[in-house]
């Protein structure tokens, strides 16, 4: 018997994911958008619908105007049939409208050069000061151990303020995580509900993935989901991107986990 599976059953392996992804960060743009798109291909257009109406409330709670466009179009393009979604419509294109505005008046900020690893870390470890996440020893204490850790020639994991913070068995370790998932926006992951998958070990250079907190997990069509471990590192990311030749969709995972999947694909990669 074959081993390979249907379209339809990878389809539908697909939407399992995301709902998985849902249970854990209910408003998440990418991945409701994704799920519609996903029941769609399903046709399963009662759940599409439920699934777009959601994202349509959160991105207007959140003045997303990538999302509230996308929202627009998909509501125009079934508009006849459901005549009841008309005033879905004209409130999100008031709210583009006012959106855009905004956006226009508001001038853009200049470009910043990238940081290197070390230096992107250590303004982690000033903002998490700044919000008082760290005291001041602890504070301390964390650009020491960056400072001695990024001076060593042998290490195999990244060097990041999250890794400095647990090795020191940090007490407020979940708090200090939370805040950076609700500071950033980005969500946490448990990496453990996805397995290491052969098809994303290579698109990301394994030397990159060792030295720099950014790993594929899993993957939407086209696009990456990409576990890290500093969201202010906003460089680092779109490195990974460019490097994949993929869009990447970001979540703030644990340092053990991360660790954990990396050894995982170096045992995979040296078999």
């Amino acid at each position: 018997m074959s081993k390979s599976i249907s379209a339809r059953e990878e389809l539908q392996q697909t939407a399992a994911m995301l709902e998985q992804i849902l249970e854990v960060m209910p408003d998440d743009f990418f991945t409701l958008r994704s799920l519609y798109e996903t029941l769609l291909k399903l046709e399963e257009p009662e759940q599409a619908l439920e699934c777009l109406k959601r994202l349509d409330d959160g991105t207007r709670a959140a003045q997303n105007p990538e999302m509230i466009a996308f929202v627009i179009h998909q509501y125009e393009s079934i508009v006849d049939e459901m005549p009841e979604l008309r005033k879905r419509i004209e409130r999100l294109q008031e709210l583009q409208t006012a959106t855009d505005l905004t956006r226009s008046e508001t001038p853009a900020k200049p470009s910043a050069q990238r940081k290197s690893d070390i230096d992107s870390e250590m303004a982690l470890a000033w903002e998490l000061f700044q919000d008082e996440q760290l005291s001041q020893e602890e504070y301390s204490n964390v650009l020491r151990d960056l400072t001695e850790m990024s001076s060593r020639a042998n290490v195999s994991v990244p060097v990041t303020v999250l890794h400095v913070l647990h090795d020191r068995n940090f007490s407020r370790f979940e708090r200090l995580m939370a805040h950076l998932c609700q500071k950033s926006g980005m969500p946490i992951i448990t990496l453990s509900r996805f397995d290491e998958r052969e098809e994303l070990r290579e698109i990301l250079p394994l030397d990159f993935i060792s030295r720099h907190g950014a790993l594929p997990f899993a993957q939407v069509g086209d696009d990456l989901l990409l576990a890290v471990l500093n969201p202010q590192d906003k460089e680092l990311i779109r490195q990974a991107g460019e490097l994949a030749h993929r869009r990447c969709h970001t979540y703030l995972v644990s340092p053990q986990e991360y660790d954990q999947r990396l050894a995982q694909i170096k045992k995979a990669l040296t078999v």
